[in-house]
């Protein structure tokens, strides 16, 4: 199975995929290849290299509008990084590979048999532009896979308004419980009971998931399940990139210094992305590119906060998380 298509401005039509039961469903094994090590073996740069990456900047203020890949950004649209045709690349493989591995998800399960787990962070955010992409492409509706949102008492409310302007623009079918993660698959066992497997946003940098598989059941203590990984092998850039590669509508809190969130009691700003005095000294308050990227070490000077992707050190990504009391 190549995990790597060529890239054309045209595909013909193919033909569905096989559902489950189908001879195909009990052949399948599913290996999604590291891309450090497919980079060893044969460079990104050599797969694609005579297929160059076209990719438009879709404007988020004017509805309908695209500009071509030598204008970075459209005047309305906030400033973002400029990205590396190598770093590109990387993105387009990477968005292959998931979209291979979305496909080999549907050899084995009916759309009927899959939901995908959201919170609204940027991980779930690159998912779920992922995943619609993929079923625009293969003529499938947005409401065949639903949203699995758990509800919070204490969530920001910019997240509660980024799930709810996700649902409205991309037009998904809402399932929403309270409690756990694990709690709400009880449930939604309980009430969905032909869903056996789960799209979640993990990545094998997270807490306890160094060592998950691609496809992987759940732990023995809950609902059985199929937990579907995509972007294990993607970093913490490699999700930034491809939101501004695709001008991909994210949380504003990533824009405040937030570089992991989750409930208003344990999150606060990066404090590695707090704006020192000489950083501001151009007086655009940081959205110009004469900034230099910060560094790794937590300024202690009192100020606003870079935006998320700015962070230089990702392993300080949970920075911002407080310890649980």
């Amino acid at each position: 199975m190549r995990f790597f298509r060529t890239l054309v401005t045209s595909l013909p039509r193919r033909a569905p995929p096989a559902r489950r039961g189908h001879p195909i469903h009990r052949a399948i094994t599913i290996t999604m290849p590291s891309v450090a090590a497919t980079t060893t073996a044969t460079s990104i740069a050599a797969q694609i290299a005579d297929n160059p990456v076209k990719i438009a900047h879709k404007c988020l203020h004017l509805p309908g509008r695209t500009m071509s890949s030598d204008v970075n950004g459209c005047g309305h649209c906030p400033v973002v990084p400029i990205i590396s045709d190598p770093d590109r690349r990387r993105i387009q493989v990477l968005q292959d590979t998931a979209f291979s591995f979305f496909t080999e998800t549907l050899h084995r399960y009916g759309v009927e048999e899959l939901i995908f787990c959201f919170n609204g962070g940027k991980d779930c955010t690159v998912l779920l532009d992922l995943l619609m992409s993929y079923l625009r492409q293969e003529c499938i509706s947005s409401q065949e896979i639903p949203m699995l949102y758990i509800k919070s008492g204490d969530s920001f409310p910019e997240i509660d308004d980024f799930v709810a302007s996700c649902i409205r623009n991309y037009r998904v079918r809402l399932v929403e419980y309270d409690g756990s993660l694990k709690e709400a698959l009880t449930h939604m066992q309980e009430d969905m009971p032909k869903i056996k497997a789960v799209f979640v946003g993990s990545r094998n940098t997270d807490p306890y998931c160094q060592n998950l598989a691609p496809m992987q059941p759940t732990d023995s203590d809950w609902p059985p399940m199929m937990r579907l990984n995509p972007l294990l092998e993607w970093t913490y850039h490699d999700v930034w990139h491809y939101i501004h590669i695709n001008s991909v509508p994210y949380c504003s809190l990533y824009d405040r210094g937030y570089t992991s969130i989750g409930n208003r009691s344990n999150t606060v700003p990066n404090p590695h992305l707090r704006r020192t005095t000489a950083a501001d000294s151009c007086g655009c308050s940081g959205v110009c590119n004469s900034i230099p990227a910060t560094t790794s070490q937590p300024s202690t000077t009192t100020g606003s906060y870079r935006p998320a992707w700015e962070l230089a050190d990702p392993k300080q990504e949970r920075a911002g998380r407080l310890p649980r009391k």
